[in-house]
């Protein structure tokens, strides 16, 4: 089974406009004449610090959980990262995210994106293969 946790509409347009006042802003400043690269490096710096954060924020908003007998591959918007189901403890309920975590073997606990809380006893039965 495959859960996706779809990024906002309201969201997009807001980091989109983000984007466009940045690259707007830096290029209406070096072409104006009045402040060249050079003497403003720092501000470039952190301007490319702030489209990075802001594209990193777009990504994290995203993800999927697929789960299957032999375990659930989890996409957080970045990465995707495989677990084994041998290495999956319990799946549980976690209010605080509003959605569902895996806990493993090693004692980590990862969020499966897209797994409302109501979900969680069709995650347990999709691990075990029913």
């Amino acid at each position: 089974m495959t859960w996706t946790r779809h990024r906002p509409k309201a969201l997009s347009w807001a980091l989109l406009l983000a984007f466009v006042l940045v690259v707007g802003f830096t290029i209406a400043r070096y072409t104006g004449g009045g402040v060249s690269v050079g003497e403003d490096l720092l501000g470039l710096v952190v301007r490319l610090a702030v489209l990075v954060l802001v594209v990193l924020a777009y990504l994290r908003t995203g993800g999927s959980t697929e789960v299957s007998r032999k375990g659930l591959v989890v996409h957080n918007g970045l990465r995707a990262t495989q677990v084994p189901a041998q290495a999956v403890r319990t799946i549980q309920e976690d209010p605080r995210r509003g959605g569902v975590v895996a806990l493993l073997t090693t004692g980590q606990a990862v969020e499966l994106p897209g797994v409302p809380i109501t979900d969680v006893r069709q995650v347990r039965r999709a691990l075990k293969g029913r």
